[in-house]
């Protein structure tokens, strides 16, 4: 009888694998956990779009919103007004510094006059707040009707003893005689409720400084009557200015109320189209009807305005007439230094002042109210504008380079505080340091991450702020450019911060770029005789250069896209910083890209004009994030080895 064939047996590792095989739901595990990761991934890149999706779903709008108000800005005549007014501004600041030239000039006549009567007021003023309790009961007593003779005499009493006692106390500056001081405390200690004369010796004190502010203006008469010559100069041509500037506001303010009107009766005859209640829908036809406003004639408004524009030129060269003579007799000598260098900017500032005024005015021809506003100059007026102007009874401007300038400055200050200082340590730790010296720095650089960032906003207006400036005021630093500084919160104040905050992101990714140059390269530099310092910075630093220059990058992402420090201590000036200040623009307070946001979008009305251009710069900043690590990772392939 044959035997039925034995069946093959399958190899052991075959057995082993299929046994070791479970399913899940009837799923491969290792197709399960794909999918999850895939999910995840999947997850991160939804939640990217619906980002870009909802800042461009706000800020979509406001292009052709701000071209609308830039349009009633020009047909109501603002624009016309603007060209004038933006040039004349400039003589306020001229005229500051002519007022600053005058007083420092006078000054070294009369400062000492001045200091002394000033004192003189502030310790009378001094005694009477040391000494208000038993003032004011006797101010109360002597109101009282009849008055009691008995109490007054006690009140009194009581007056004249803390009186005395509060102008013993008080510390007299050097420049009283010790017969001025003691004459001021029996005068002092004479104050009652009743006497509104000053005391006999204050009265000597400003009589004195009168006599020597009249010499000093005497001795510098050209220069005093030159600044009063040029801040006058300007008040006929403001006062027409400020006539048209009454009617052209009138008109936009009568146009915007029309326009917010009829989109309101559109609405309402939009939603009563939809309307199925009878009811309901006449009503609605009924508020729309009744919303109905008379239209603005803008070209008789504006009429109004363009038919002054030859009174308006004929006052803009009278004052470029007299602004040149004030020029002209401005004195080349001064009080001092300082009020001698103001007055030189000054003259040379006046003829190009001058011939920016007539500039200006020789336009106003050419200017047309009805001339479309295109979309490339709303874009212009965005992305290449010097204002940003909100809550303006006037106009608002939404310009986008103040804000950009200052986030540009103060990440670049952060930037090069910060590498220095991250990658040194990232070198040290990585190359240099003992393993218990390792246990020590990691940690305490990545903790700073865990500082809160407002915590070290504080620590910038009380402790950095006032430490660095009063380092700017030792005599022997004064030859550091913007020294002394005039802010505390200034942009470099805010640099160092974000400095301090970008170091541990740039710390850790610098060290894993180290920790990733292979073996094999250190090898072979010490096979060949180099020594440490030599493999570590020809061969492991240029080996790990990639990720070092992305460490850096993502740095300046970090501190590009911080909110808090710059919003507590960098100042919030909205202005383009003065470069011609050099190295000292540093020190000058600014506003950056995300401290306008957080500043200003919880106090503006959903759907306006404001509220959009907000979300424009939220666009912008996403952008200019996408863009620095899009450049992170290009500089990562730009350097890392080809692989074979």
């Amino acid at each position: 009888m044959n035997s039925l064939p034995t069946p093959s047996r399958p190899p052991l590792r075959s057995v082993l694998l299929r046994s070791r095989k479970r399913t899940i739901l009837g799923l491969d595990p290792q197709k399960l956990i794909k999918y999850f990761f895939g999910s995840n991934a999947s997850v991160a890149i939804i939640v990217l779009v619906l980002i870009m999706v909802f800042l461009l779903r706000e800020g979509i709008d406001f292009l052709p919103t701000y071209q609308r108000e830039l349009q009633t800005y020009r047909r109501a005549g603002l624009e016309f007004c603007d060209i004038i007014d933006k040039p004349l501004q400039r003589n306020q600041a001229l005229s500051s510094s002519l007022r600053q030239a005058v007083g420092a000039s006078l000054e070294t006549l009369s400062k000492q006059a001045r200091d002394r009567r000033d004192a003189a007021f502030l310790l009378k003023r001094q005694v009477e707040d040391k000494s208000a309790r038993p003032r004011e009961s006797l101010r109360q007593a002597l109101e009282k009707t009849p008055p009691a003779p008995d109490q007054i005499e006690v009140l009194r009493a009581e007056l004249a003893v803390a009186s005395t006692a509060a102008a013993k106390a008080l510390k007299y500056p050097a420049f009283f005689s010790a017969a001025e001081v003691e004459q001021m405390q029996r005068e002092f200690s004479a104050l009652t409720p009743e006497v509104t004369d000053l005391p006999p010796l204050l009265l000597i004190l400003v009589e004195e400084f009168t006599v020597k502010d009249r010499e000093a203006r005497t001795q510098f008469a050209e220069l005093v009557t030159a600044q009063e010559e040029f801040e006058e100069a300007a008040e006929p041509l403001q006062e027409v200015l400020d006539e048209l500037k009454a009617k052209a506001l009138e008109t936009k303010e009568k146009a915007v109320e029309f326009e917010v009107l009829e989109i309101n009766r559109q609405r309402l005859l939009e939603a009563a189209a939809t309307e199925t209640d009878p009811k309901e829908k006449a009503s609605l036809t009924k508020e729309a009807e009744e919303s109905v406003s008379e239209a603005v004639n803008l070209e008789e408004s504006i009429k109004e305005i363009t038919g002054r524009t030859a009174e308006l030129r004929e006052q803009v060269e009278k004052y470029a007439v007299v602004i040149e003579k004030a020029a002209a007799v401005l004195p080349k000598d001064a009080g001092t230094g300082a009020a001698r260098k103001m007055v030189n900017e000054v003259r040379e500032k006046i003829p190009e002042h001058a011939r920016e005024m007539r500039a200006a005015s020789a336009t106003l021809e050419d200017w047309r109210w009805d001339k479309p506003v295109s979309i490339f100059r709303v874009i212009g007026a965005f992305f290449f504008g010097t204002q940003w102007i909100t809550n303006s009874s006037w106009q608002d401007f939404y310009g986008f380079v103040p804000l950009l300038t200052g986030s540009l400055v103060i990440a670049a200050i952060a930037i090069l505080i910060a590498t220095p200082v991250s990658v040194v340590a990232a070198i040290y730790t990585n190359q240099f340091a003992s393993e218990r010296e390792k246990e020590l720095i990691k940690p305490v650089i990545e903790f700073i991450q865990a500082i809160p960032s407002v915590v070290l906003g504080f620590i910038g207006i009380s402790l950095v702020g006032d430490l660095i400036k009063d380092f700017s005021e030792w005599s022997w630093l004064q030859w550091v450019p913007g020294f002394p500084i005039q802010e505390r919160l200034n942009m470099f104040n805010a640099g160092c911060l974000l400095a301090f905050m970008a170091v541990p992101t740039m710390f850790s990714l610098s060290e894993d770029a180290l920790n990733n140059v292979p073996r094999a390269y250190i090898d072979a530099s010490d096979a060949l005789g180099a020594t440490k310092l030599q493999t570590v910075f020809r061969v492991i630093v240029p080996a790990g250069i990639s990720g070092i220059l992305s460490a850096i990058l993502l740095g300046l992402g970090r501190v590009v896209g911080e909110t808090m420090v710059v919003l507590l201590v960098a100042g919030n000036r909205i202005a383009i910083p003065d470069f011609s200040a050099g190295p000292g623009v540093i020190f000058q307070p600014a506003h950056t890209l995300t401290g306008i946001i957080a500043q200003e979008l919880g106090e503006v009305s959903r759907g306006s004009s404001h509220w959009q251009a907000l979300f424009m710069v939220g666009i912008v900043l996403f952008a200019i994030s996408l863009l620095v690590n899009w450049c992170a990772r290009a500089v990562a392939r730009r350097f890392e080895p080809h692989k074979a």
